[in-house]
């Protein structure tokens, strides 16, 4: 089913990273996980994701963003690092909708480095979500597309993931899922942890909207644990899509960054708590 796209932003849009496994702010706090505020023409404000713990709260206070204020989150997938701060969001007076994925609380486990199974699922008990099978429009201008298919030969991230706690059957995170910005300056796409892997994102944006070409592409590429031959294929297919920017973080890995930032010819810019973006 293809999406329509119905609007995009004439006034600037603003990014604000609340939280990342790296900071670039000496007064704002990092861990592994991920958190984004959309600041959009308006005073619109959505969230992206709640990391791991409070601590995106703790930081959205220090750049001053009111997240009791967001009109919505949308998670890109329901893993404990982009969904533990659900709980204390909801104690900082937020009630507003949660979009996801139908499979984003199944239950799942990640293989840690000492062989043991940790659960790796949705810890919160939210009573207003929103399920998203294929794709959603926020509101004019601002898309989620989950329900990526997976193209046959093309990466994704799902080593170590698993739906048993016997480590037998993989997780394909069929929650996966990305935001799309019509900002100002051109398509941004905002990702979460790319499960998915990234030419099967875009590839499948392409296929539903038309768009062969976006400004920028920021968030998780989930890099840090791949093989070193998709660091070629992951910097292909962004020339395929030719951004002006990207932005690579959270799982990305910093081998995968420094890879991508000699690599490419377009801008590459670190990522990190306090990053913030204006398109």
């Amino acid at each position: 089913m293809a999406i329509e796209i119905t609007g995009q932003y004439t006034e600037p849009c603003k990014i604000s990273v609340l939280c990342d496994n790296e900071s670039l702010n000496s007064s704002l706090g990092k861990e592994w996980g991920l958190s984004m505020a959309l600041e959009l023409p308006g005073n619109d404000l959505w969230l992206w994701d709640c990391s791991a713990s409070d601590l995106f709260l703790k930081n959205a206070d220090v750049m001053n963003i009111d997240v009791s204020k967001a009109k919505g989150l949308a998670l890109s997938h329901g893993h404990w690092d982009h969904t533990g701060g659900m709980d204390a969001l909801m104690e900082a007076d937020f009630m507003g909708p949660v979009y996801a994925h139908p499979d984003f609380a199944n239950k799942r486990y990640s293989k840690e480095d000492d062989g043991s199974a940790k659960d790796a699922s949705f810890q919160c008990e939210y009573p207003g979500t929103i399920i998203v099978r294929d794709d959603v429009k926020l509101e004019d201008g601002l898309f989620m597309i989950t329900e990526i298919p997976r193209r046959e030969g093309l990466f994704e991230a799902t080593k170590d993931l698993f739906i048993d706690q016997q480590m037998t059957e993989v997780d394909h995170v069929r929650d996966d899922a990305f935001m799309l910005l019509m900002s100002k300056s051109g398509p941004v796409v905002v990702l979460g942890c790319c499960h998915s892997g990234l030419a099967n994102s875009l590839y499948h944006m392409r296929d539903l909207t038309g768009i062969d070409s976006v400004h920028a592409i920021i968030g998780g590429l989930h890099l840090y644990s791949a093989d070193k031959a998709e660091y070629e294929k992951t910097a292909k297919v962004i020339e395929e899509f030719n951004p002006k920017m990207i932005s690579p973080g959270h799982c990305t890995g910093k081998d995968g960054f420094e890879f991508l930032k000699k690599r490419l010819s377009c801008e590459v810019v670190p990522m990190g708590s306090g990053s913030v973006y204006e398109f």
